[in-house]
């Protein structure tokens, strides 16, 4: 079975578990690719960003597990030029890092619900470069300068809005059946999972004050699913109809 992940580490949190074996079928590529590689493999699994079910509606979801965030740390973050203070006067979100769809979707919803503010979202390729404006970085580039230290939570202000966990990314497939036989090895790996969780964030490659901050948080990362985390997906999925994006509230597909 083939498996597509997104290139951070809390997708490659996963791979611990896997065989050696199945390591080697795991393809790691920018999340806003992955549902597209998806589409071209009927049985693969892969680690989706949950917006993308917007456009794929008939992929088959995971109920057992993927990532999500129940406090403030978390993938993304929000860093504000130091002029700029009032919120509510702000047009624009600057896009940067692994980008995929729920940063595209849920950041106009996010300054909407939380501000009443329509902003126009764009994207930019360098985050190191002084810009004018908000900018929402995504990945583990938070993390590689203790950069996420002066950023605000992506995570934190979508609980808030939907008061549920924010369910980042899910594990889905177009095939039931490959589905039901991942949720199977899934229940078998969680033991060496959770076993496997303080060796590595030793061996993570960021400075080691980003690695106490992770081993402090690392418990509101949930990949785990229990019945809040499957709240959170239908909660966030349903923002957009009621932000008129889309015409229907999507009939999730759970296995």
């Amino acid at each position: 079975m083939k498996y597509y992940f997104p290139d951070n580490f809390f997708a490659r949190f996963f791979a611990n578990s896997f065989s050696e074996n199945e390591k080697k079928e795991i393809t790691y590529l920018p999340s806003a690719q992955l549902s597209n590689e998806l589409e071209k493999e009927g049985d693969a699994i892969a680690l989706i960003p949950t917006m993308d079910l917007l456009k794929h509606e008939e992929f088959f979801v995971s109920k057992l597990g993927g990532v999500s965030f129940e406090s403030e740390w978390c993938n993304s973050y929000l860093y504000y030029p130091k002029e700029m203070a009032d919120r509510k006067q702000i047009d624009e979100i600057i896009l940067a890092g692994d980008v995929s769809s729920n940063e595209a979707v849920l950041g106009k919803i996010l300054f909407a619900e939380l501000y009443d503010q329509q902003v126009k979202i764009s994207l930019h390729l360098n985050p190191n470069e002084k810009i004018n404006a908000p900018m929402l970085l995504v990945g583990d580039t938070n993390f590689t300068e203790n950069r996420f230290e002066s950023g605000m939570s992506f995570a934190d202000d979508m609980i808030e809005v939907i008061s549920a966990p924010y369910v980042n990314f899910i594990f889905a497939s177009k095939n039931k059946e490959s589905l039901e036989a991942f949720n199977s090895s899934f229940k078998e790996k969680l033991p060496t999972l959770y076993d496997s969780i303080v060796p590595y964030i030793s061996a993570l490659e960021i400075p080691e004050e980003s690695k106490e901050k992770i081993r402090e948080e690392f418990s509101s990362f949930v990949f785990e699913f229990d019945t809040m985390d499957i709240d959170g997906i239908a909660q966030v999925t349903r923002l957009p109809y009621f932000h008129g994006m889309i015409k229907e509230i999507l009939e999730l597909k759970f296995v």
